[in-house]
């Protein structure tokens, strides 16, 4: 699920990550003689901080990464099995946060280029670097991944509530489209309108209604299961998706969850007089429309209709 934090681009300063205890390291290099090196040189620059492993292969070098434990990774070009790029090619940059410096034998302009294009943070060649040279690499490899997470947040994400925007939410919803047809599966997309934004904002200022709203995304962070998907679509209106639904009895009781802990959580968070009620509307697909758009649609059409009768409920398709 994608929820909201305190502050949804609060990302570790890279200088604390240098400086932490311990530091942790990957080396992936099926030489012992050049992984002995990198072992003694990473000792000298953080000594009892350092807490290091190693991989010799591809699928040694790809499980680890995945784990998502190392603060760096140090990736030898040529390794059993295949080299950089195979590695690099084969996970899913997008889900670690681990930067990656390759380390070869060879300084071909050509190769540096091939290995930062599938997603290295830094190249350095075997045998040229100092201890200086390798700690202003792993640096300068935390600070560009730190730079690239906090831009990847910004694109996908709502600054004021930390769930996902519209543009990450139509890639989610693309994505259980797909996966419930291939395996006959239901789901349903909930649009959710905040009653009383207006009325906040247009009385009490819209300091009052950001608060309205990060209590509102709480509340339906907490309402729903992790494999679902919570969005803010703009203003006061949000949507999620909802996988593996048996059918529209099963949301009659979610509905109400929703309801009852928004307005629970606008009571404890946003300090503002008078409940904060919603209405809710609700497609599934494909016993509505075998469309997504067309389900977004619908579940919005739902949802006014449930304004237009004084809000504080729900409606299905």
């Amino acid at each position: 699920m994608l929820i909201g934090r305190s502050d949804p681009f609060a990302f570790q300063d890279p200088e604390d990550i240098c400086a932490k205890s311990p530091f942790r390291v990957l080396v992936v290099e099926d030489d012992l003689v050049h992984f002995t090196y990198c072992e003694h040189t990473l000792h000298s620059l953080y000594g009892d901080a350092l807490e290091l492993e190693r991989a010799v292969d591809c699928p040694g070098a790809i499980a680890q990464l995945a784990s998502g434990r190392f603060d760096i990774c140090l990736l030898d070009y040529l390794i059993k099995d295949g080299n950089a790029k195979d590695v690099l090619t084969r996970i899913d940059l997008d889900s670690i946060e681990t930067p990656v410096i390759v380390i070869s034998a060879s300084d071909d302009r050509d190769t540096m280029l091939e290995a930062l294009r599938h997603g290295a943070d830094d190249y350095v060649v075997k045998g040229r670097f100092a201890e200086s040279d390798l700690h202003r690499a792993i640096q300068y490899a935390i600070y560009r991944k730190y730079k690239e997470l906090r831009l990847r947040q910004r694109a996908l994400y709502d600054p004021l509530t930390g769930l996902a925007n519209r543009h990450l939410f139509f890639d989610r919803l693309d994505e259980v489209h797909r996966f419930s047809a291939r395996h006959g599966e239901k789901y349903a997309v909930m649009v959710v309108d905040l009653d009383r934004l207006k009325h906040v904002n247009d009385t009490m200022g819209h300091e009052a209604g950001d608060r309205y709203i990060r209590a509102a995304a709480n509340g339906l962070v907490c309402s729903m299961r992790s494999s679902d998907t919570v969005a803010r679509a703009g203003g006061d209106e949000f949507v999620a998706i909802l996988k593996n639904i048996r059918d529209k009895h099963s949301l009659v009781r979610l509905c109400g969850v929703v309801k009852d802990t928004i307005a629970a959580k606008a009571a404890a968070e946003a300090d503002l007089p008078g409940p904060l009620t919603c209405s809710i509307g609700i497609a599934v697909n494909p016993d509505d429309t075998d469309s997504p758009a067309e389900m977004l649609r619908l579940a919005d059409s739902a949802m006014y209709v449930v304004k237009g009768r004084g809000g504080n409920g729900f409606r299905f398709v």
